[in-house]
């Protein structure tokens, strides 16, 4: 949204910007062609880098985002005095207060905007009440149809045909979507209900077998459960959405290998843990992917969807249940791969 707000000119920009490595030239001076986007520094959160050019790039997150304000020439006391002969400095002068000013108008126009589109989409979405009524109609009968496939229920996915299998499938994400859009628009529906002893082993087993499904071989996700959960746990029925949201993110960004479940039960604490080997998640990166909307660089670059909703919801969810989430990405070897172990772990208490 970041990028609409300037494309559509919804705020001035007096000076070059940066917005995820996109340059928006500014009213009052264009980007400096000696500087790029590498002239920012390392950093991807808040700060200021002076560049070899003598130039200031100012860094600011805003709702996940990286803005950029590039190419300036803060108007300290000292530097002023330093440079005042230097004609194409000088033209680029500027405060870091007025700056930080820009910041913070564009932070309130960004969170107007957002309301005012969140309130719209809420009111849209209450009219498909009916249309959530029936898919759980299509999620109860495919129910139905795969317990009429086997004996026994812990082998009905395995028995059914492909056909039933993947009408199966398409009902629990259909279902899935409808329940994550429902909690992102009502957060406090996670806590609906009361809290009920789970099986949560059994929960993961089913959403495995659904999740690994696939007609085209090549697109087959080997899901494997490692330990076992001797005790049922509370939890409200939105829990669902934690393990669904963490397990199908891991096919969905796995670059190689299996996607490991790993369950860790003592003294009546659960530690799940969803572990799969895909691109590096720089440390700086890791604190922003539960922000709504929020996708790493490297998940931008690749050519699958994501609207960045899902970790935020499994959040809202895991808030609700005084659940901790944690990430930790390792790099692997051959390092110049840029490959790491990524383990989302959910402590269950």
């Amino acid at each position: 949204m970041l990028k609409s707000i300037i494309e559509n000119k919804i705020i001035d920009v007096p000076w070059p910007v940066y917005i995820d490595s996109k340059l928006y030239e500014g009213s009052k001076f264009k980007g400096n062609s000696k500087c790029d986007y590498e002239c920012k520094g390392d950093t991807n959160n808040d700060g200021v880098n002076i560049c070899e050019h003598g130039l200031s790039h100012i860094s600011k997150c805003i709702s996940g985002q990286l803005v950029v304000v590039t190419g300036v020439f803060i108007s300290d006391g000292l530097l002023s005095k330093r440079y005042k002969r230097n004609t194409n400095l000088m033209q680029r002068k500027v405060s870091l207060d007025a700056i930080n000013l820009w910041f913070k108008n564009l932070e309130e126009k960004y969170q107007s905007i957002d309301k005012l589109v969140t309130k719209t989409a809420k009111s849209n979405f209450e009219q498909f009440h009916e249309f959530v009524k029936w898919a759980r109609e299509i999620g109860h009968y495919s129910e139905r149809l795969l317990a009429k496939s086997a004996k026994e229920e812990c082998d009905a996915f395995g028995k059914a045909s492909e056909e039933l299998k993947s009408l199966y499938k398409t009902s629990v994400m259909l279902l899935d979507s409808l329940d994550t859009t429902a909690l992102y628009f009502n957060p406090e529906s996670a806590k609906f209900g009361r809290k009920k002893m789970t099986d949560i082993y059994s929960m993961v087993h089913k959403i495995k077998l659904v999740l690994s499904h696939s007609t085209a071989n090549k697109n087959r996700a080997n899901v494997v459960i490692k330990g076992r959960v001797e005790n049922k746990h509370k939890v409200y029925e939105s829990f669902k959405i934690v393990p669904l949201s963490l397990i199908q993110n891991a096919i969905k960004y796995k670059r190689t290998g299996d996607v490991d479940i790993i369950f860790e039960e003592k003294e009546g604490n659960l530690m799940m843990s969803v572990v799969s080997i895909g691109h590096e998640i720089p440390e700086n990166e890791l604190c922003k992917l539960f922000m709504r909307g929020y996708r790493t660089a490297k998940a931008r670059q690749m050519s699958i969807e994501g609207s960045g909703l899902g970790l935020y919801v499994l959040k809202i969810v895991t808030d609700a249940h005084d659940f901790t989430v944690k990430v930790k990405s390792t790099p692997i070897q051959p390092l110049n791969k840029k490959l790491a172990k990524n383990i989302f772990t959910i402590s269950i208490h």
